[in-house]
């Protein structure tokens, strides 16, 4: 007998449970040893796609209910609750045939459940699948993650939802009472909502504030959207976590309300808004002035860049920053720099140009504090060789006396002669750090 089938049952079910239970059953004809071995296991994971074949939908559903059919009858369910239940069906699943397994699974012990589910013929404003009462009083549930048509939104036992041990909750489907939800959560900590597929606007949404993790995505459009505003309260004072993406493409009126997050270590920001909505994007930065990592995407930097009378936020503690740009200003990212004192990692990324230019302003006259004194690595991607971009890489590695490493990525569509021109007269730059390494990468086309 091999060393691995010597190991007691309880160790072979956690290896099994790292597979898709279809995979793990099929260990069973292995030999004698492993025939009942998957019967114990208490994380289930089903997914249709090793299902997907060139036959009807009738005789792939049943297929696939015969399947899973026969790993939960057969499995020994009195003595091994399941804890961890993870189901996948992107090939237009039953109703009756998910609420069924779902019944099955259910129970005082069940610790994480997974749902990302399609339904059949689907209209516009989108069907769901209504989930069964016993999740939504489940107490031993730690995460849950609903995706794809689901719905909680009618369904009379939202109001009677108690989820005491819950702390990861993502939610990316159709229509929901997120209201109603989020209430019976007392004791949630990683939050992410993704409304990207939502089917009604929420006129207001105040995250709780208990939250150490925060991921958001809120569309430009709704069906059926008014004038009305919308209204996002993140009153949360022990985040540290924080992925913003609001895209305000139809302008309809938007006010996010938020405080000052002191523990905040990470920050992400795409936002989308009109020029003259663009206060509470302030105000954001301002709340955030403590974290130690931020990542702006290129619609931020469009969006809070153009803003007349910016004013710029001091970040003390930041010592990693990413920023996407469309439209190179070297005058306007020394300014900014000189508000990151601690800065040790840049990246800037340029993205394909606009019409959009930035807010005008003076010329920078010092040097950076952060440049000089703590900045250790820089990383540029989408080089296109403009004096801009040449004075900047030329202020940054003779300024920079602590760098260690610079990393420019040339623009794919150099040719090898100009590639070469370019390397060649960024590497005869002086550089003020004897440490610093300069790295060329070609870009890969997108």
């Amino acid at each position: 007998m091999d060393r691995i089938s010597c190991l007691p049952d309880s160790i072979l079910c956690e290896i099994l449970s790292y597979l898709q239970t279809k995979e793990a059953v099929t260990t069973s004809i292995l030999s004698r040893r492993w025939r009942h071995v998957w019967k114990d296991l208490q994380v289930i994971d089903l997914d249709d796609k090793p299902f997907w074949k060139s036959c009807d939908d009738e005789e792939w559903h049943a297929r696939f209910d015969s399947s899973v059919n026969a790993i939960l009858s057969k499995r020994n369910a009195d003595s091994y609750a399941i804890k961890k239940f993870r189901l996948t069906c992107f090939q237009n699943s039953d109703e009756s045939m998910s609420t069924r397994y779902l019944d099955a699974v259910i129970g005082d012990r069940l610790q994480e459940l997974y749902l990302n589910l399609n339904l059949n013929n689907i209209d516009v404003y989108g069907d769901a699948i209504t989930l069964p009462e016993g999740i939504f009083t489940c107490p031993s549930l730690k995460s849950l993650v609903l995706k794809g048509y689901i719905t909680l939104f009618d369904a009379p036992m939202v109001s009677n939802v108690y989820l005491p041990s819950l702390k990861n909750l993502e939610l990316q489907v159709r229509f929901v009472d997120i209201h109603k939800l989020l209430s019976g959560c007392p004791a949630i900590q990683n939050l992410n909502i993704d409304l990207r597929d939502f089917r009604f606007r929420i006129p207001k949404l105040q995250m709780p504030p208990t939250l150490k993790s925060l991921t958001f995505s809120e569309p430009g459009y709704y069906y059926g959207a008014t004038e009305e505003i919308s209204v996002r309260e993140i009153y949360t004072p022990s985040l540290e976590y924080l992925n913003l993406s609001i895209n305000n493409l139809e302008d309809y009126a938007m006010q996010v309300s938020v405080m000052h997050f002191p523990n905040m270590v990470e920050a992400h920001l795409s936002i989308d808004e009109c020029d003259d909505n663009v206060d509470w994007v302030l105000l954001l930065f301002q709340a955030l002035r403590e974290t130690k990592f931020l990542v702006l995407k290129e619609f931020t930097t469009m969006c809070i860049f153009r803003a007349p009378g910016f004013e710029f936020v001091e970040f003390h503690c930041l010592l990693n920053l990413e920023v996407d740009v469309k439209c190179f200003d070297k005058s306007f990212l020394l300014n900014y720099l000189h508000n990151f004192h601690v800065l040790e990692r840049l990246v800037i990324n340029i993205w394909p140009p606009d019409d959009a230019e930035y807010y005008e302003l003076t010329p920078a006259t010092m040097v950076p504090n952060c440049v000089t004194s703590h900045l250790k690595s820089f990383e540029y991607t989408g080089y296109q060789d403009f004096e801009d971009e040449r004075e900047f890489i030329a202020y940054v590695l003779q300024s920079g006396l602590v760098l260690r490493t610079v990393t420019i990525h040339l623009k794919s569509d150099f040719d090898l002669e100009t590639k070469n021109n370019i390397v060649g007269g960024l590497a005869a730059i002086p550089r003020g750090s004897s440490m610093c390494q300069l790295n060329f990468i070609d870009q890969i086309p997108v």
